[in-house]
Formats: C-alpha cells, sequence, structure tokens
C-alpha cells in the first residue's frame, strides 16, 4: 500500500544540521540566483564539495543488528549495496571496491555518476557478477577497509558478523532493511557513517526540492492518477506502488498513485502483478512504461490483445521510458540517479499530458 513520504530521522545535534541546510537554501536564493537553479543537478552539488569536510569521531551507528562504531575518519570504504555508491561519491568519497548490479559501465558506475567518480578506478567486486546471498568475504578482506557500506542490499546477521570481522559494517535500520532503504535513508545514513549527516541531509534536501519546484511548475499534474508499469515475465505486468522509488518518483511531482489496481494487492516491495487479461485496468490519466532495460517489452506490450482498448492508448497518455541511462537513473534510485532522472523525464511527461 502507498505509504507517507519518508522522513528524515536525524540523530545528530538537530541545530549543528539545521544550520548547514539553511546555508545551503541561503545560498541557492540569493539574490540575482538563477530560477533554473532548482534543476541543476545533484551531480553539479556534490563536485562543488571536492574537499569533504572532516566528521567528528568516533561515530557510533544504530542499524537493524545494534550498533556499528566507527572509530576514526574512514579512508578505504567499500560499497556492499547494490546503488551505494552513490550517496558514497555524492558526498565526495571515493570507494576502494563496489558491488555490480546491472549496466555495462566502467567500475560500475553509470553516468550520471562518473563526474563524481573522477579517476578513480574501485575494484568491481565478485568480477562483476551479482550475488548478494555469498559476498566475496576473502576479496573484500584482501582491500583492507576501513568501512564497509551495506544499505540497498538483504545482508544477514549472519553476513554482518561475518563481515565485521574485517571491518565496521553499516546496515540499514529494520524498516529498511532486505532492499527497502529509500534513497533519502540511505544518503543520511551514509553521511552519519562518514561523520557527515548534515551534509547528506543538505544533498537530501536540495533534491526534494527540486521535486517540490518541478510539481510548482507544473500544477497539471496535481490529482491526476499515474500507473508506473514494467515487464519481465510473459502473461503479466508488474506496477510500482507503495515505498517502490519509481512511484514515489511520480508521487513527488503531484500525481496520485494507485494502491491497487483491480483488487489486487501489492507485495511487501511495492509491486502489484496484473495478469493480462485485467491490462485495461492500467488505464488511467498516464501510463508509464519503464522499459529502457528490455528493448522489446514495448513490442511485447503493443500487441497484447486487449491493449489498444485502453483509453489511456487511444488518447496518448502513454510515456515510454526507453532510454537506457534515463531508465537506469529511474530505477537506480539514488541522491544523484534522481535528479537526472527529473531532468530528462519532466519535458515528457508534460509533453505527454498536454
Amino acid at each position: 500500500m502507498s505509504s507517507p513520504a519518508p522522513t528524515l530521522r536525524l540523530r545528530r545535534p538537530v541545530g549543528a544540521m539545521l544550520a548547514v541546510i539553511a546555508a545551503v537554501v541561503l545560498s541557492a536564493c540569493a539574490p540575482g540566483a538563477d530560477p533554473a537553479s532548482a534543476t541543476t543537478t545533484a551531480s553539479a552539488a556534490a563536485a562543488s564539495q571536492a574537499a569533504p569536510t572532516s566528521g567528528q569521531f568516533p561515530v557510533t551507528v544504530e542499524h537493524v543488528y545494534g550498533q556499528t562504531v566507527i572509530p576514526a575518519e574512514p579512508q578505504r570504504v567499500i560499497t556492499l549495496g547494490l546503488s551505494d555508491q552513490d550517496p558514497l561519491l555524492a558526498l565526495g568519497v571515493k570507494p576502494v571496491a563496489v558491488y555490480p548490479w546491472w549496466g555495462d559501465y566502467p567500475y560500475a558506475t553509470w553516468p550520471w555518476a562518473q563526474d563524481e567518480l573522477g579517476d578513480a578506478q574501485p575494484v568491481v567486486l565478485n568480477k562483476g557478477v551479482r550475488d548478494e546471498a555469498n559476498p566475496p568475504v576473502e576479496e573484500i578482506a584482501s582491500l583492507e577497509p576501513d568501512l564497509i557500506i551495506s544499505l540497498y542490499n538483504g545482508t544477514t546477521k549472519e553476513q554482518y558478523e561475518q563481515l565485521s570481522q574485517i571491518a565496521p559494517v553499516v546496515v540499514p535500520d529494520e524498516q529498511y532493511a532486505n532492499f527497502a532503504i529509500t534513497w533519502q535513508e540511505a544518503t543520511r545514513a551514509t553521511g552519519e557513517a562518514l561523520g557527515r549527516e548534515a551534509e547528506a541531509v543538505a544533498l537530501v534536501e536540495q533534491l526534494e526540492r527540486s521535486f517540490a519546484d518541478a510539481a510548482e511548475a507544473h500544477p497539471e499534474f496535481a490529482g491526476k492518477t499515474a500507473v508506473v508499469a514494467e515487464r519481465f515475465e510473459a502473461g503479466e505486468t508488474i506496477v510500482r506502488t507503495g515505498n517502490d522509488v519509481r512511484a514515489k518518483f511520480f508521487e513527488q511531482l503531484g500525481f496520485t498513485i494507485p494502491t491497487e489496481v483491480a483488487g489486487i494487492a501489492p507485495n511487501a516491495y511495492g509491486e502489484l502483478y496484473v495478469p493480462d487479461e485485467l491490462v485495461t485496468e492500467l488505464s488511467k490519466d498516464l501510463l508509464v512504461w519503464n522499459v529502457g532495460f528490455a528493448p522489446d517489452a514495448r513490442a511485447t506490450v503493443e500487441a497484447l490483445p486487449l491493449y489498444g482498448q485502453l483509453p489511456v492508448v487511444q488518447d496518448q497518455r502513454v510515456l515510454w521510458v526507453e532510454d537506457p541511462v534515463v531508465s537506469g537513473a529511474f530505477s537506480w534510485g539514488t541522491v544523484l540517479s534522481l535528479q537526472y532522472a527529473l531532468d530528462e523525464l519532466l519535458p515528457q511527461v508534460s509533453e505527454t499530458l498536454s
């Protein structure tokens, strides 16, 4: 079911964080500032932090398996979650190793984060093969990390204890465990581990402002219902809802996201499985197909027997996200990728509705 927008749980003194955030806001609102600055990419903001400030240590991070103490500022950070390198890079820290997800890009880093990566050459763990059930413990140990970040992941307690023998390990709180972490919380938790939570919160505030500004600039989105769909298996469509980052993307723009389709409730990951015989139930104000990872999916969908009968199709209110990088940014759902996706998709959404 659709859940309220994620909130930031600030564990450090609020006054110190607000001072940093206020400085960011004031600089963005300074006289003479370009009104278009609200859509300036988060990667550009992160790049401006080329010389990140040192945090205060030791830091104690609370999480689903207890507490992790980070005694000093980390110098050799490994990211084990599927997209954990993005918030780390956004904060100006380059990992010594990253975990693979998908996308054939150098060092498992997509184009929206290449500027932040710079000339760094992190090891891509497990020879680039994704296998979360078996983290490459020996390889990780050989890299001598002083911090392991495993947030967008399904790290078990056994894995956590094993990895903790190598270096301090940061995993999510219980509510965000097992691939449930939001981009806001992943950014904040990364900043907390680095002793720079206030900077991380400021990055979150900046991106949330970009979405708020976009919604304000397009009041025609408000109250309209958007269905975000993907195609993986024959015979069914996955509709995104709940806390899924693709559903939240449109919700933050002012759209309403259905909490069920034809009486079908979502699973714990915010996925609704809609059989092809009920495909007409996908007809709302806007139908978004995220298919950049599956080039043949559009032809498959358009060939469905009932698909052409959908009013949303007949009225040409269907948005196909076919560019693989835009689709990737939309799906990765990080503090770096979402600004890129917003910049690319916002004009397409507006054009499709008009």
